[in-house]
């Protein structure tokens, strides 16, 4: 696997902190140079980068930049194109993940959750696929979306709409590009172990994973892995989902079999 990829390059967004992290240190281990997004948690991107050269050789350069502005995401393939001369792999990882009872939403947490998850991810696609096409290179664009743009979870009318949106935006991007045999799909997690402070508890959410049990971000890579490889050539304007079964559930759990409360 890291002959396969050796002289290819990726850029992950969001890769300071938790599945955009595990990507782009699993993506170097299958032997692509990484360019390395991150806007707040520069620590983690550099830890990563860090990591990738001291484990791999692969080279690995951190980019900070803002998504949610239209300069920020130029600025993401400017500083880019200064340290690489190709790109085989976009994974658009970047997104704000926010909860607001509809009634109480406010316009600040509303335009955020916009600008980044749908304007940065649209036009970050955009940026990449026009560099693949004039370079040639016959690439791969990966969306991290959600299974919240299928399902109807409390709280999340602003986020699961817009999850939505950038998922059939994908598709559109996916027919567009075909010609240049550029190809466009999604991974659309459901809940993920991260380690992120504004997760569950894992049993509390059991009743509503047929599974019992969360994805791991290693497992998202390795989709990734997979979407961008030569087994998915044929794969183009589809959206995997990695939820345990959650956008199965129409009923109580213990109505199908798979989850007792009293245990």
């Amino acid at each position: 696997m890291i002959m396969e990829n050796i002289n290819k390059t990726a850029i992950v967004t969001g890769a300071g902190t938790g599945i955009g992290k595990v990507i782009a240190y699993e993506l170097a281990k299958a032997g692509y140079d990484v360019a390395v997004h991150c806007n707040g948690s520069t620590d983690g991107a550099n830890e990563v980068a860090e990591q990738i050269r001291k484990d791999f050789g692969r080279k690995a350069v951190v980019i900070k930049s803002n998504l949610a502005q239209l300069s920020g995401v130029d600025g993401l393939f400017e500083e880019f194109n200064k340290h690489f001369d190709r790109l085989d792999l976009f994974v658009n990882n970047a997104g704000v993940t926010k909860k607001s009872k509809f009634l109480e939403t406010e316009e600040d947490m509303f335009d955020l959750i916009v600008n980044v998850d749908y304007k940065g991810a649209y036009f970050c696609m955009q940026r990449a696929a026009r560099l693949m096409k004039e370079k040639g290179i016959e690439g791969s664009i990966i969306l991290i979306s959600s299974n919240n743009a299928k399902a109807h979870f409390a709280d999340v009318s602003v986020y699961g709409s817009v999850k939505a949106a950038i998922q059939k935006a994908a598709e559109h991007m996916a027919i567009e590009l075909a010609q240049y045999k550029i190809r466009v799909n999604t991974v659309a997690p459901g809940w993920t172990e991260t380690g992120a402070s504004r997760l569950d508890d894992k049993e509390s959410t059991y009743y509503k994973v047929p599974l019992k049990r969360w994805a791991q971000c290693d497992e998202i890579a390795a989709a990734i892995l997979y979407l961008s490889g030569d087994m998915a050539k044929s794969i183009t304007g589809t959206t995997l989902v990695i939820d345990g079964g959650a956008l199965l559930v129409s009923d109580k759990g213990e109505r199908y079999g798979y989850y007792n409360p009293e245990q």
